[in-house]
């Protein structure tokens, strides 16, 4: 553990998920392939589409469509109806058979394995604590182990722009009716969670847990954890 400024009055804490309270790598990378079968196996308009042609295809689409960039589940399902219409897929059809295969790379998506740990830091904070979610991802936290531990959860898209910027951060603030200094927010993302938190007016902990330098901060947290399970130790 270590600090760097002095930490004020804490009455919300808003947590980070992918890879702050749980291995996001894994998961993902069962959904993607997943996702990739799927499109090869089960309709053969689609057996073309692989993952250097949708990466592509997100591209352009993230060029003409900027605004698609704060919103990781709108990206997919948008990606995934073009790459079916260039496929020679009729636009309702194609549509359909996008939400079909976003909906199913969403289930695999939401099988997270969520440590020990992380049900014991939440159980244990969450007694004297408010606790709320602020995510640049999608996912389906209702349909996980997660989801009882939070009053609040805010997801890049539907509720704002993707963190760094404040909008989550302000409409969490707004939301739970506390300034936005005093919510702690606690992610890995020297950026997204660190910078985004302390620009937005919020009191930040940098979850470094893979060792990563100092250096590289864009500006200072209120502290730096090696473990989750630290926060016990600080609250």
């Amino acid at each position: 553990m270590r600090f760097y400024k002095r930490l004020g009055p804490v009455k919300v804490l808003s947590f980070d998920l992918d890879d702050t309270l749980y291995d996001n790598v894994p998961v993902m990378a069962a959904a993607e392939a997943w996702l990739l079968d799927a499109l090869k196996q089960d309709h053969p308009e689609s057996t073309l589409l692989g993952k250097e042609q949708l990466a592509a295809i997100k591209r352009q689409l993230l060029q003409e469509r900027p605004a698609l960039a704060h919103d990781v589940s709108a990206c997919r399902r948008a990606v995934l109806t073009e790459g079916l219409l260039r496929q020679g897929v009729a636009g309702d059809r194609a549509e359909m058979l996008a939400e079909e295969y976003y909906q199913g790379f969403l289930a695999e998506r939401g099988k997270i394995r969520v440590p020990e740990v992380t049900h014991r830091v939440l159980s244990t904070l969450g007694r004297r604590h408010r606790l709320a979610v602020i995510t640049n991802g999608n996912l389906p936290l209702e349909r996980t182990e997660l989801a009882p531990y939070f009053e609040v959860v805010l997801r890049a898209g539907p509720d704002g722009r993707m963190k760094p910027a404040p909008d989550l951060f302000l409409t969490l603030a707004e939301r739970l009716g506390v300034a936005p200094s005093e919510i702690l927010h606690i992610g890995d993302h020297i950026n997204t969670d660190v910078a985004g938190a302390v620009r937005s007016g919020c009191q930040a902990v940098w979850l470094n847990d893979n060792g990563r330098s100092e250096a590289d901060l864009h500006c200072l947290p209120q502290v730096a954890l090696e473990r989750l399970e630290q926060l016990l130790e600080l609250l």
